[in-house]
């Protein structure tokens, strides 16, 4: 065979051979021995594998695979996912690339785990000791490494981590998070030292394992949360099951806030209170609350409230000097930390705030080194210096774009641009005097922070060239205006061959389309850029196939809930970036009766859809006649049975889709009740102790026959799904309350809280 096993001690090793001619000359213990020769144009392939292939759970077996479809494999995974977005970063493009290889490399399939970087001990001061292994995932290097996928429209990656997190804290709790672990999952990762090797160029020791995974760093808190925050926005939903997590995250930053730490550059004669690691403590509760309240999940939302205006008060008053302006790197303080320039970028002050600019000013004028900015000054409890900090600069760059002053953060980019080699890898650190690489390599944080100063860079131009050439046409005017149907999926072929779940494909493929140009400063999806791409044709193609599906092929409610319940969805959306909706669907005249798809030769609007079909043919609000007429076919498609938790899962918006990512016929109850509990917990129920009064969403005036015949049986209904909180009140309060009704949202197009 051409499959060869060698024990080499305790080591196991295992070449696969791809070639027609070739001599085993000699075997010995953990030795073998293969001759062969190559004339021009013959093909070679070699696999070396520490282990055996399909030793890892999940791995499969290697087989050979040959260069051009190893190639296509890469290029397909770049289009797929990014190559629509890819254009948009101009003549950055092949850079932008080179840097998503290298975040997909540094991730482990098997686990999802995304290491830190792929060597250990190249030293951040040639000669010295300052050399560490990087072969490992932080929570911190890899949440930040998924910002820079998502700013590229890359959620899978982000999906497999944050279930890599979960399965981990499954095993071990919250309690025993570790701020790093192996890329299989390992706690234990002591320091040792092989004193046999001398180093990168005489910079000893050489380094394995690393002993940070005993420290405490309360920012990982932070991190965790702005993920998963990041992750609801990209990917419209935060699967529910993973919510305890996140809650017992935010519930430890509450905890531990106020107690020192060793930090984000891992000090060794700390700890310290860390001006960074409160804010990213104040960042975990804040996009807790978010989640929490966007998707009305049970969370001690006012204690996390007073939580969090504790330590913000408590970093402005011990965080911030007034004698010198700036914010210091830990309370007693003097010294500037370039972490402090994540202040803006985390959205706890506004970047124009005088104390954040004076903040980036002193950064610069005290850590900057030969165009370069070091991590900080102070003492660490280290010997030997080390180089600028190549992801400080990008921190920087971003700042200074916010900021307005775009010429400065292009200049600094394109000189820090030049601290990548001629490959367009970065190194953790660069001396710019002997133009030298320091630290390990090719380092994630540099590609992280290469790809996300780049992207705020030319996001920034294109909203100014927005509001510049904005302007809205006649025939835009028009359209929103004069009463016509307007077919959204019009096709001139009716023959095609799709499945039953044809509706649950739409969805999950605007669901990432959406993610895909979700805007995290707007906190909205640039649905223009969208409209222009070639995956949003990709999807227009994938509606028109509705044209040959056959409704009446849905025979049960639970078939017919789901599938109509996606195409109303994803019919409501279509409609607002076809008809150019800015903020409301009011925008545009009879959106709800104009606007469909033509399904089986047949025409559907959201309004057919919702009451012809899911509400049992019943009128819609404010009329006296059924939405279908006797004669009209589509009266056959309508569920046998109302069932009303369907208005909760009819809402489209950013900020009200429940965390559902397309509706399953198989799990339609549990998920109904998901939606149900969403809706309500997130504002569809509103308390105002202080008067009584009991606001409710106008989904229960509307149709309000739909869940009772009188309000105390409409109450009942809400109490089924109302977290303890809504359901205390109410039970303790019913036969005084006043209800009101709470305005209703138009917006299809901004996020909650």
């Amino acid at each position: 065979g051409n499959i060869f096993t060698v024990r080499s001690k305790e080591d196991l090793f295992t070449l696969i051979l791809k070639i027609k001619d070739y001599t085993i000359k000699d075997v010995t213990d953990g030795g073998l021995i293969i001759h062969f020769s190559l004339r021009k144009g013959s093909p070679a392939h070699f696999d070396f594998i520490w282990g055996r292939p399909g030793d890892l759970p999940g791995e499969p077996d290697i087989e050979y695979c040959g260069f051009e479809k190893t190639r296509r494999f890469w290029v397909d995974w770049l289009n797929s996912n990014v190559g629509h977005r890819l254009s948009s970063f101009q003549e950055y493009r092949d850079m932008v690339a080179r840097s998503l290889l290298v975040l997909k490399l540094l991730t482990f399939q098997p686990t999802g785990a995304i290491a830190a970087a792929a060597t250990t001990s190249l030293p951040e001061s040639i000669g010295h000791g300052r050399n560490w292994d990087y072969r490992f995932t932080w929570l911190r290097d890899a949440s930040f490494t998924l910002r820079a996928m998502f700013n590229t429209g890359h959620i899978n990656e982000a999906g497999a981590f944050v279930r890599w997190l979960s399965r981990t804290y499954e095993t071990h709790g919250v309690r025993n998070l570790q701020i790093m672990y192996s890329l299989e999952g390992k706690r234990d990762l002591p320091e040792k030292t092989l004193d046999h090797l001398k180093g990168y160029r005489n910079s000893r020791p050489v380094r394995i394992g690393n002993n940070a995974y005993n420290q405490r760093q309360w920012d990982i808190y932070g991190e965790i949360m702005d993920t998963a925050l990041r992750l609801s926005d990209f990917a419209g939903k935060i699967d529910e099951t993973l919510w305890p997590f996140f809650r017992d995250v935010c519930n430890m930053a509450s905890e531990d806030w106020h107690k020192p730490d060793e930090g984000i550059w891992e000090v060794r004669n700390g700890p310290f209170h860390f001006v960074y690691s409160k804010i990213m403590c104040w960042v975990a509760l804040d996009r807790g609350i978010k989640i929490a309240r966007r998707y009305g999940f049970d969370a001690p939302i006012d204690k996390w409230e007073r939580e969090r205006e504790a330590i913000r008060k408590d970093i402005l008053e011990k965080g911030y000097d007034e004698e010198r302006g700036c914010f210091v790197q830990h309370y007693g303080s003097k010294d500037v930390d370039a972490s402090l320039l994540l202040i803006p970028l985390m959205n706890f002050l506004p970047v124009q705030d005088r104390r954040v600019q004076k903040t980036i000013d002193t950064s610069m004028k005290e850590l900057m080194k030969d165009g370069f900015l070091l991590r900080y000054k102070g003492a660490d409890g280290l010997e030997g210096d080390e180089g600028g900090f190549i992801l400080c600069n990008f921190w920087l760059i971003e700042c200074l774009a916010l900021s307005g002053r775009i010429g400065e953060a292009r200049e600094l980019f394109e000189k820090t641009s030049l601290a990548s080699n001629h490959l367009g890898l970065f190194s953790e650190e660069y001396d710019y005097k002997n133009h030298e690489m320091l630290g390990n390599f090719p380092q994630a944080f540099s590609h992280i922070g290469y790809i996300n100063a780049i992207s705020t860079l030319l996001n920034i131009q294109a909203n100014e060239l927005r509001k510049e050439t904005h302007a809205v046409s006649l025939l835009n005017r028009m359209r929103k205006l004069i009463p016509l149907r307007v077919v959204l999926n019009k096709s001139t072929e009716h023959h095609y061959h799709i499945g039953m779940d044809m509706a649950g494909q739409l969805k999950v493929a605007l669901n990432h389309l959406q993610g895909t140009f979700f805007d995290t400063r707007e906190g909205r999806i640039n649905y223009h850029a969208m409209k222009d791409s070639a995956s949003y044709q990709e999807y227009l193609e994938l509606a028109r196939k509705l044209n040959g599906f056959d409704p009446f092929g849905l025979h049960t409610d639970n078939e017919k809930k789901a599938f109509w319940i996606n195409i109303y969805n994803i019919l409501i959306i279509h409609g607002v970036i076809e008809m150019d909706i800015h903020r409301s669907v009011r925008e545009v005249f009879h959106f709800f009766r104009r606007i469909g798809y033509m399904i089986g030769g047949l025409f559907f609007t959201p309004e057919d859809i919702e009451h012809g079909i899911l509400r049992g043919n019943r009128p819609p609000p404010g009329s006296l006649s059924n939405q279908f007429r006797p004669s009209d076919r589509r009266r056959e498609l309508a569920v046998t049975r109302l069932d009303p938790r369907i208005h909760f899962a009819l809402v489209c918006a950013t900020s009200s889709c429940p965390p559902i990512e397309f509706y399953d016929p198989e799990k339609i109850d549990e998920q109904l009740d998901v939606a149900g509990k969403s809706f309500i917990n997130r504002n569809g129920v509103v308390i105002d102790e202080a008067y009584n009064i009991l606001y409710l969403s106008q989904i229960f005036k509307w149709y309000a026959r739909d869940f009772g015949e009188n309000i105390d049986e409409v109450l009942d209904f809400i109490l089924q799904y109302s977290g303890s909180r809504i359901r205390g009140y109410i039970s303790q309060n019913r036969h005084r309350l006043k209800i009101k009704y709470l305005p209703y949202n138009w917006s299809l197009n901004q996020t909650l809280g």
